[in-house]
């Protein structure tokens, strides 16, 4: 074995723990074929304190048994926090040197602290390795020097439809691409005798009473080809530092740079003709309750949600006959997307134990409770092996699927997007803006944010 390489681990390691560590991330890269990472290979002492925005009653059991079968001479701890406050909480904590060791969160949050994350080097585990082991989504974690952590699980968008409703409308099958919709929405949406609706098709053309409607048009964008709706890269500054560097691409064609016609203009033109009362696919508006309330009330026959949301759709509504497949794609393309919701587990440099917290970072990821702690999240687990070797029933099939074609994006500001996809979708409603205008002032604006 190259001693030099084993000394250039040093940054990760922090001197602690180093044999055991090395023989565990070659275990991962595959150079040590039937490593099981959840086998101990050294006596870890202390404390590792994980931070998360995961119920803590979802993973208590989890964690019990690692404690009790996995790190046996240490412990894992974990405390819960909202996606709203976490990122206070722990610029507190830092302040007062009082930090975890390890966060467990949607991806976005690793995004926004990536200069407190310890990265995970690419030359302990080849980019290659990173990519074959964990699915596609993972990509969002890779920076320019390693990894920003591991993925625990992907949280798909799929779309759920009321059988009973197609039926009555004389439909055999949910739809695969999105243009079906126009003659689905003609077949199934019914109006009261003073024109209200009744009954509607599909969720779209508004932004308060759609949950998700962000991700959705993510989704679609990606499917329209702009598979980085905002590229990162790395330019020198001054000091011959590189630096991060963010290209807001939402709204640029991917193969004609110049075309005048982008991407989210393209999708909120497309979401127009279910909430413009001039359009006879009109069929839904900003008046109307949750579309997920709709769906479970039998009131709306597709609703596009997360996977996570099945058993919530279920216990709501034990008499609603309903069914889930995969989201709809663009017609005429050969590559299918969806967005997911990835949680990943990462590392702080500020961790007190960071020889113990990497190798509960790579156990819980890759090890034999991996699985255990993705089912707490909902989702599926980010392991391709997995995602690959469905077990069989519906909901492994569609939703390992969906995980394996699952796409995320640099979104380091989740909240602006929100406020700036709001504006857009809107302005759009409510006739203030054209689809054209209001997708620029959301392109511009967010790579203002961006820019600063």
């Amino acid at each position: 074995m190259d001693t030099s390489k084993i000394l250039n681990l040093k940054n990760i390691l922090l001197g602690v723990g180093i044999f055991a560590v090395v023989i565990a991330m070659l275990g991962f890269s595959g150079k040590l074929p039937g490593f099981d990472p959840s086998s101990s290979v050294a006596e870890y002492t202390g404390v590792v304190k994980i931070w998360g925005t995961l119920p803590a009653e979802d993973i208590s059991q989890t964690l019990d048994l690692f404690n009790k079968n996995i790190a046996k001479t240490y412990t894992v701890t974990y405390k819960e926090f909202t996606e709203e406050n976490i990122s206070d909480a722990l610029i507190t904590a830092l302040a007062d040197g009082n930090s975890p060791d390890l966060l467990l969160t949607p991806y976005s949050l690793a995004l926004q602290n990536s200069s407190r994350i310890n990265t995970i080097s690419n030359t302990t585990i080849s980019e290659s390795d990173y990519r074959n082991t964990f699915a596609d989504e993972s990509q969002v974690l890779i920076s320019s020097n390693g990894y920003l952590g591991f993925p625990i699980s992907i949280d798909p968008l799929v779309m759920y439809y009321n059988r009973d409703i197609l039926s009555t409308s004389g439909i055999v099958a949910a739809p695969t691409t999105w243009d079906q919709f126009f003659d689905y929405v003609t077949k199934i949406t019914r109006l009261n005798d003073d024109k209200s609706i009744k009954v509607s098709t599909i969720a779209l053309g508004t932004y308060d009473n759609i949950p998700h409607i962000t991700d959705l048009v993510m989704a679609m964008i990606m499917q329209l080809g702009q598979t980085e709706p905002i590229a990162k890269s790395f330019i020198q500054d001054i000091n011959g530092n590189f630096v991060a560097n963010y290209k807001v691409l939402v709204n640029k064609d991917p193969v004609d740079v110049s075309a005048a016609s982008g991407p989210l203009n393209i999708v909120l033109a497309f979401m127009k003709n279910f909430s413009d009362t001039q359009k006879n696919t009109y069929n839904w508006n900003n008046l109307m309750p949750s579309a997920l309330s709709q769906f479970i009330s039998g009131n709306l026959a597709f609703y596009i949600g997360y996977a996570s949301e099945l058993s919530y759709i279920k216990s709501a509504n034990k008499k609603l006959y309903f069914d889930f497949t995969y989201l709809p794609q663009v017609a005429n393309t050969n590559i299918s997307t969806t967005y997911g919701k990835m949680y990943t587990l990462f590392m702080l440099k500020n961790s007190q134990n960071s020889a113990a917290a990497y190798y509960t970072m790579l156990s819980l990821a890759t090890g034999e409770y991996s699985s255990n702690l993705s089912a707490s999240t909902g989702g599926v687990s980010s392991l391709k092996k997995t995602l690959n070797t469905p077990s069989g029933d519906q909901s492994s099939v569609i939703f390992g699927r969906s995980g394996l074609i699952a796409k995320g994006f640099q979104n380091l500001y989740p909240n602006r997007v929100e406020t700036l996809m709001k504006d857009a979708i809107d302005s759009v409603a409510n006739g203030s803006a054209s689809t054209v205008d209001a997708a620029k002032s959301f392109s511009e604006d967010l790579q203002a944010v961006y820019g600063n």
